[in-house]
């Protein structure tokens, strides 16, 4: 409000009267702006944030398999295999492709486009584009472990009466689908994780030996690009003498995380490589998930009220993002779009990447399987009987 002083200041300055209005007007705005943002900072989180605590089925049908049947999840798609095919499935049970085989023990992995399928303890592979009906890889030794590249690009591990072979594969080059064959020397030890990168130039393998009655691992870096073939593909490697890497993990094309017993170690430039990361877990590892930029690991704290502690950390300077606790039962848990699901028979829950329980329910019958749909908010919801798509609701 105008003071006396102030009127009579303006009638002496005709000019100042615009000047002070224009402030007033510029304050004015300023104080409606920060309004107006604060509300939409508060609309936005608690749109992000916002929890449910029921779902309705948006669709339903029958599951026409055994209990022999696997499942997985790609891109909000659904992928079941076994003993003698494997199939993708859109939302409704449609087959949008399928292949066939004859296997004892398959395994399944996928990259980009493309789906792997390998006899673990047999000698073929199948690899699957969703164009065709899929293409065989028929090796001479007894694959151990076998990755796929979204190139196409396949590694196994093979073994041998004498000794072990990490072979680099084109199944689609009919002339020579060989491209690179790394053999396990006495030095290195006996290989017990093999990864390779989405990109298919690198690959890396941990090695158990034993030097002087003590178990130690030996990790080697191999890379195909032109700077890898001038060094026999060996671009580098490490020794950790109190430390077992007992699985590798590529995180993206030039990152890759090497796990242990409560240790990890996260890698960077596979033509160069170079350590970035250590991170010791004093708690009992319970479970790892991940994604390109997140580390994730659930703990067992030893309290009946809260025996679960989910930390999530940064891949790329391992500082932690969020860490809490929890009691929600769960055999297995998975990061996928930014979200930690995590179930049980009984149990199907949804943390955010921030710590905020989105979504927990107790179900009625047994969950087979629990994983995201390609819609926001929808989820596939597997039992004995029934592939259910559900979507979160409020009570």
């Amino acid at each position: 409000m105008d003071t006396i002083d102030n009127i009579i200041e303006d009638r002496k300055d005709p000019e100042r009267q615009p000047r002070r209005h224009r402030r007033l007007f510029l304050l004015i705005c300023a104080g409606s702006l920060a309004a107006a943002v604060g509300i939409f900072v508060l609309l936005i989180n608690g749109y992000v944030n916002k929890r449910y605590d029921n779902y309705r089925v948006v669709s339903s049908y029958e599951r026409e398999d055994s209990n022999t049947v696997e499942y997985i999840s790609k891109d909000g798609y659904l992928i079941k295999y076994s003993k003698d095919g494997v199939s993708e499935l859109d939302s409704q049970g449609k087959t949008i492709w399928t292949g066939s085989y004859d296997m004892d023990n398959p395994e399944i992995c996928y990259c980009g486009d493309y789906v792997l399928v390998a006899d673990i303890g047999g000698k073929e592979a199948y690899i699957y584009n969703g164009e065709d009906a899929g293409t065989e890889l028929s090796v001479d030794y007894e694959i151990r472990q076998a990755c796929v590249s979204r190139q196409g690009v396949v590694a196994l591990l093979l073994e041998d009466t004498a000794s072990d072979m990490i072979n680099l594969y084109d199944p689609y080059d009919v002339s020579s689908s060989l491209l690179a064959e790394i053999p396990t020397n006495v030095e290195d030890g006996y290989p017990i994780a093999v990864a390779l990168s989405p990109d298919g130039l690198s690959v890396v393998a941990s090695y158990l030996s034993v030097t002087n009655g003590k178990a130690e691992s030996r990790v080697a870096f191999y890379n195909f690009s032109e700077i890898g073939k001038s060094r026999d593909y060996l671009v580098g490697a490490q020794n950790y003498e109190d430390d077992l890497v007992t699985d590798i993990r590529f995180l993206e094309d030039s990152k890759v995380c090497l796990m242990g017993d409560g240790i990890f170690y996260i890698w960077s430039n596979m033509k160069k490589p170079k350590q970035i990361v250590e991170k010791q877990i004093k708690e009992e590892i319970r479970s790892v998930f991940y994604d390109k930029k997140n580390l994730g690991v659930i703990t067992e704290t030893g309290r009946e009220d809260q025996p679960y502690r989910m930390t999530v950390m940064d891949t790329g300077s391992g500082k932690k993002r969020m860490e809490i606790t929890f009691d929600n039962a769960y055999d297995c848990v998975d990061l996928k779009r930014k979200e930690i699901l995590l179930y049980s028979q009984r149990q199907i829950s949804v943390f955010k990447l921030n710590g905020v329980e989105k979504f927990s329910y107790t179900v009625e019958g047994n969950v087979d399987y629990f994983f995201p749909a390609q819609k926001r908010n929808r989820y596939y919801l597997l039992d004995e009987t029934r592939v259910q798509q559900i979507k979160l609701a409020d009570q």
